[in-house]
C-alpha cells in the first residue's frame, strides 16, 4: 500500500531554472551550451549542491572557467529567477497530502532553497524532505534515497518517487519504489489516476 510520495523540485514543482540559466548564459556570452552545462551541472555544480565547496568558491570557478565578468549576486538572481512555481503540480501535491505523506527529494543549494521558499513559501506543502546540500550527496547516489526513506519513515514499496529525469528515477526503482517520470502536471494526474492514487 502506498503511504508516501517523494517529489523532485526543479522541473517538477518548479520550472527547470538551471536549464533556462544555461541557455541564457550560453546566448549572452556566446559559450557552447554543453560547456555551461558542464560547469553548472557537472563536477563543480555537484560539489556546490553537496556543500563540498562554498557559494563563493563555486561562482569563482564558474566565472573563471567560462570567462564571465559579471556580479555574482546578479548571476545568482538570474539563475534563481528561472524557477517559477508550476501551479498544476502544487495542486496535485495539495490533493495528495489529504491522503499521503508528502516529502521532497532535491539536489539543491541553500541559497536557492531560501530564495524560492521566501518567494513561493513552498516548504509548507511538504512534511519534510532531503536537500543534497544537507546530506553531502546528490541523486542518483543511492544514499540520498535511503536518507529520504529514513526521514519519511516509509518502506520503498510504500513510496512513489516523481522526477523529471529518468536517471534519477532508476536507483529508486531498483530499491523497490514506484516511479513516475514527470513531463507535465496533466500527465502526472493521469498516471496517478491510472494507479488509483488520486
Amino acid at each position: 500500500m502506498i503511504t508516501t510520495f517523494l517529489f523532485d523540485l526543479g522541473g517538477v514543482l518548479f520550472t527547470n531554472g538551471t536549464k533556462i540559466f544555461i541557455h541564457q548564459l550560453s546566448t549572452s556570452y556566446s559559450i557552447p551550451e554543453e560547456k555551461v552545462k558542464d560547469m553548472l551541472d557537472g563536477d563543480i555544480g555537484s560539489q556546490y549542491r553537496e556543500a563540498k565547496i562554498t557559494r563563493d568558491e563555486f561562482w569563482r570557478q564558474v566565472k573563471e572557467n567560462l570567462k564571465i565578468d559579471n556580479d555574482v549576486n546578479l548571476l545568482e538572481k538570474q539563475w534563481i529567477d528561472g524557477y517559477e512555481l508550476i501551479s498544476g503540480t502544487r495542486q496535485i501535491i495539495e490533493d495528495l497530502s489529504k491522503k499521503y505523506k508528502i516529502y521532497y527529494l532535491s539536489d539543491n543549494v541553500k541559497e536557492r532553497v531560501d530564495a524560492l521558499d521566501k518567494k513561493f513559501d513552498f516548504k509548507k506543502l511538504f512534511q519534510g524532505g532531503i536537500f543534497s546540500h544537507e546530506v553531502g550527496v546528490r541523486k542518483p547516489d543511492p544514499k540520498i534515497y535511503e536518507y529520504a526513506l529514513s526521514v519519511s519513515g516509509s518502506l520503498p514499496n510504500e513510496t512513489v518517487f516523481i522526477d523529471d529525469k529518468q536517471k534519477m528515477l532508476d536507483p529508486a526503482a531498483k530499491m523497490g519504489m514506484k516511479t513516475i517520470l514527470f513531463t507535465s502536471p496533466e500527465r502526472l494526474k493521469e498516471n496517478l489516476e491510472d494507479w488509483n492514487l488520486l
